[in-house]
């Protein structure tokens, strides 16, 4: 979830059709590179950097940051996330949950959608069986398999009227679940959990399409998509809780990193840098030492994706000789310089897990001992190592650098020269939702604040987020044991030994642990931003 932060699934045509389609080159293409004005609309307006167009206003369809933060202005759930990080009530203004923790009765608020039509419990209901429908390419569906009869209904296995969603009354909401699941109501927060008005479940929405028609329940409403330009939201004035939004608007507006510091500098943006855009990483530690530099924990990790279908990286001796000799010290040093940590493990170390270190850092001897095994796997298979290939957003300067610096590594511990393939944001997505990658740099930042977040993303070579093609049955067993378990403990144990099986395996090369590193102009109060890296600007307000 990213300016590049999380990597999406393997969309089909539904996505495909509704995003926006651009190219691959072997250098940086910048959006907006020559913009040099901001949107005019009036009143009190923050101004905000973005990296990209949404790849979607569907919040069943989406996957990256960019996009979730644009739809979490313009719809809401259930429940969403409070001050201290936990559930609060957001549509939905009670809950019973039952003594056996299976069935949770929710009533909801009045509340319409921006076209003042009534929203109700049935919104809800016929808005989760869309995403269960088997034939609907949603690529989080798996985070509503604790409902019962949901994953037997995405896998054809069970008509969709036996799910357990049930729409009782217009303000009653009834969810049975397979079994008790503590996180069920931090689930609930996210955007996957959204409803979707009947009037635009079968629409898509794009630059030219009239976004401004655009029907959700958020604090705001789309007025405005110029594509690689600016997407502007303003207050939903039929918002259930509007009398508690300040800002008359949101411009998110699509610059490239220096752009976007530039227009800063002279006071003509509100906020640049992360969770949506970047800021140009020669300047990083320059405005950390000035004290202009906010830095915020993200649970989130960055890593390397080893396309396990692809030679040579079909090889295991290979994924660890080419892990082994990254040096990822060096890179949230001399790179990234945002206070990020060298990750040995995919879970971050705040998660508390128990171990962190799988392997040693810049484990030279170990990379050339493998990466000559490898080698031997190669020949005995009648096989040549190919030429590599790295492939990587476009959309920000630090990927290009993270790139290049391990094209260095590489080649000082192999003699090879690596290929970097920059590409914009869409394409990259295809060539991974269809396998035609070697290597990838992704990244993944929780959804919720649970180590099963971190692994059920490679749980099967199906599970439409795992784009490595991986899959490892004791990996799997484990996952469905720690879904079981009702002992905390015992669960954190078995996830544990669940990312031993992931790190042993290598399907991604962790490379750090994330955090938010952004610029917000003083003019800007009370945007909150959570681990996940979620803006929150309900709270937020202009003083002048």
């Amino acid at each position: 979830m990213t300016t590049f932060y999380t990597f999406p699934s393997r969309f089909c045509s539904i996505l495909i059709a509704s995003s926006l389609l651009w190219g691959c080159s072997q250098e940086n293409s910048n959006p907006s590179s020559d913009k040099t004005t901001i949107s005019s609309i009036s009143g009190n307006v923050a101004r905000i950097a973005t990296d990209s167009d949404p790849l979607s206003l569907d919040p069943r369809l989406i996957r990256e940051l960019g996009s979730i933060n644009i739809i979490n202005t313009l719809f809401e759930g259930l429940m969403k996330t409070g001050a201290d990080q936990k559930p609060e009530f957001a549509i939905a203004k009670s809950v019973d949950i039952s003594p056996d923790q299976l069935t949770y009765t929710f009533t909801l608020r009045e509340s319409t959608w921006s076209d003042k039509t009534p929203l109700t419990s049935n919104d809800f209901a016929e808005t989760w069986l869309s995403i269960l429908n088997p034939a609907f390419p949603a690529p989080n569906a798996y985070m509503l398999y604790a409902i019962k009869g949901a994953k037997a209904a995405k896998e054809g296995l069970l008509p969709l009227e036996e799910v357990e969603i049930k729409a009782t009354s217009p303000t009653t909401l009834v969810i049975q679940l397979e079994q008790p699941t503590p996180y069920f109501l931090e689930l609930l927060t996210g955007y996957f959990f959204f409803p979707v008005s009947s009037a635009m479940r079968n629409q898509t929405i794009n630059p030219t399409s009239s976004p401004e028609k655009l029907v959700g329940n958020g604090p705001f409403k789309m007025v405005q998509w110029k594509q690689r330009d600016e997407i502007i939201v303003i207050k939903n004035p039929n918002y259930w809780n509007a009398e508690a939004i300040k800002l008359d608007g949101i411009a998110f507006q699509v610059l490239d990193d220096n752009t976007a510091l530039q227009l800063f500098k002279v006071g003509k943006l509100d906020w640049a840098g992360s969770p949506i855009s970047t800021l140009p990483q020669d300047s990083i530690l320059s405005l950390k030492e000035a004290g202009n530099l906010k830095i915020a924990p993200a649970a989130g990790t960055h890593w390397l994706r080893f396309n396990t279908q692809k030679t040579p990286f079909n090889y295991l001796n290979m994924r660890i000789a080419f892990n082994s000799a990254i040096n990822r010290q060096t890179i949230v040093e001399h790179i990234t310089q945002g206070n990020q940590l060298p990750a040995m493990g995919v879970i971050p170390p705040s998660f508390g897990t128990g171990k962190q270190e799988y392997y040693k850092d810049n484990d030279l001897l170990t990379s050339q001992k493998y990466y000559m095994a490898s080698l031997i796997d190669l020949k005995n298979a009648g096989e040549k190592l190919p030429e590599i290939s790295l492939c990587y957003s476009s959309g920000n300067d630090r990927n290009r650098k993270i790139a290049q610096a391990i094209q260095q590594q590489w080649n000082k511990a192999f003699g090879i020269l690596l290929k970097l393939e920059s590409c914009e944001t869409q394409v990259l997505f295809d060539k991974l939702r269809n396998g035609n990658y070697q290597l990838s740099l992704g990244s993944w930042y929780a959804d919720i604040r649970d180590p099963i977040n971190f692994l059920e993303i490679f749980k099967t070579k199906e599970t439409p987020t795992n784009n490595t093609f991986w899959e490892n049955a004791r990996f799997s067993e484990l996952l469905e044991l720690s879904s079981r378990e009702s002992s905390p403990e015992k669960r954190n144990e078995l996830l544990s030994q669940a990312e031993s099986v992931l790190m042993q395996e290598l399907p991604v090369a962790p490379l750090f642990h994330g955090s938010f590193n952004y610029l917000v102009n003083p003019r800007l109060k009370d945007v909150k931003v959570s681990e996940s890296g979620i803006m929150n600007f309900k709270q937020a307000s202009i003083t002048e």
